[in-house]
């Protein structure tokens, strides 16, 4: 076809960032990092690592150092906790009907309904701050309507990683004037092979290794189909939620190092007196041979005053130990976490942290409403039809603390406040208690307490 793309490309400078960052929310490459064990089960290499290596350190003692280590990914569950409090909420979609619900039913091509690709999608999302997602139509499309319907050729939606992409462009609107991305396609023999695609306003292409076109063609979309989620600004953007991964490599040095310590530290070390002017090659001789076998299972004998163990003071652990509950509380600081264990607060601290919640759901609830409302208005442009469906994502979560409302319900009580306002604190703790329950029966619940009142 002769398709060409840009001769000048903007390469993506911010591809080691989002890396970096998809390491920690998915705990793999450097944060997983693989070790060479030799034929007696000894590490002695490794590869990338996020641990870094003391001046000193040899490489097998390194080795066995990464061996043994361990990644939590506080990320991963910093931001499925924050999607998991907007997919709870139901979406209300107008117009689901015909292609548009049947491909609500498998959006992506893997069995994925919409509302679950949703949740997968602002996990990524939220912690990274951008987020990509691909429209893209089936080569091999229908003729009709009823066609379409029956085969399902209709668009699929991929989400991108922003590391993926390799270069790009953007329009003075913020869109993808053009966007190239590493991916795969199988080969002659079902086999994924790497290659590069590309996509602007009216083509693509797919390219191998040393960038030769392998195949091309024209969509005529008249916009790029790869669109931009944001947290907030233009691409790209990293959100309130990225510092956790820089913090999540100190974590994972730090609980590394306290092994090495407690290794290193803890087991106490038997101490002979050998008395004054006694010590001759016998002796020696015997405290050697002690020395190497000395253990629970070996019995020692003396003369004179009776050996004691010396044991390495805590401190250095200490340390450490409270280096990493510092971390961990900055961590969920970071994650707009609802409560901490022995959480200390007073309650309008805590009324302002539930706002704060609240506040950030909403937006970033708001966003990914229009989110899709592009992603729908893309999919309308390759069916070639009018009519898009309509979202209405939530917006108040009531994010709050049960216990702190029912101690607020008990004040009300003692200080005898009229029987209106204490159902109104009533019907409060109802409705956060039963968030997620469906209308009509958190309706039931909320009329019980007015006929309760008229009763008495």
């Amino acid at each position: 076809m002769g398709i060409n793309p840009p001769a000048e490309r903007t390469p993506m400078q911010e591809k080691d960032r989002f890396q970096f960052i998809g390491h920690a929310l998915r705990g793999d490459g450097p944060f997983r990092p693989k070790v060479t064990i030799d034929s007696y089960g000894k590490a002695y290499d490794v590869g990338e690592s996020y641990l870094v290596r003391y001046p000193r350190e040899s490489e097998e003692k390194f080795a066995r150092r990464n061996e043994i280590a361990f990644y939590a990914s506080p990320l991963q569950s910093a931001a499925s906790r924050f999607a998991s409090y907007i997919s709870g909420k139901a979406v209300q979609r107008d117009g689901m009907t015909g292609l548009y619900e049947s491909m609500s039913e498998d959006i992506d091509g893997k069995g994925n309904n919409l509302d679950v690709f949703w949740q997968d999608f602002m996990v990524g999302a939220k912690a990274r701050g951008s987020m990509l997602l691909l429209v893209d139509m089936p080569q091999s499309i229908g003729t009709s309507l009823a066609d379409q319907l029956e085969n399902r050729r209709s668009p699929y939606w991929t989400p991108i990683d922003p590391e993926m992409v390799t270069g790009y462009r953007l329009t003075e609107a913020g869109s993808f004037e053009y966007v190239e991305f590493a991916g795969t396609f199988p080969d002659d023999d079902d086999k994924d092979q790497p290659c590069t695609w590309y996509f602007d306003d009216d083509v693509w292409q797919r390219l191998d290794r040393e960038g030769k076109v392998k195949a091309e063609g024209t969509h005529g979309l008249g916009v790029c189909p790869m669109l931009i989620f944001t947290e907030h600004g233009d691409f790209p953007c990293y959100g309130s939620f990225a510092p956790i991964a820089d913090l999540s490599k100190r974590l994972f040095n730090l609980n590394s190092e306290l092994d090495e310590i407690l290794r290193s530290q803890t087991f106490s070390i038997l101490a002979l007196n050998v008395p004054e002017g006694s010590v001759n090659a016998d002796v020696l001789d015997a405290a050697k041979t002690a020395g190497e076998t000395i253990g629970a299972s070996s019995l020692l004998m003396y003369s004179g005053s009776q050996p004691d163990f010396i044991a390495p003071p805590d401190g250095p652990a200490r340390i450490y130990l409270d280096r990493i509950e510092s971390i961990k509380a900055e961590i969920q600081e970071i994650a707009l976490q609802v409560a901490t264990p022995n959480q200390r607060e007073s309650g309008l601290a805590m009324q302002t942290r539930f706002a704060m919640i609240n506040a950030e759901l909403s937006r970033f609830s708001k966003r990914m409403e229009d989110f899709e409302y592009r992603a729908w208005d893309l999919t309308a442009r390759w069916l070639n039809v009018a009519n898009t469906p309509e979202s209405e994502w939530p917006r108040d979560f009531n994010i709050s603390n049960i216990d702190q409302e029912m101690e607020i319900l008990r004040g009300m009580q003692e200080t005898a406040m009229t029987p209106e306002v204490i159902q109104q604190q009533q019907k409060r703790i109802v409705r956060i208690q039963f968030d997620g329950a469906p209308d009509d029966e958190l309706d039931t619940m909320i009329s019980s307490i007015d006929n309760g009142a008229s009763a008495a």
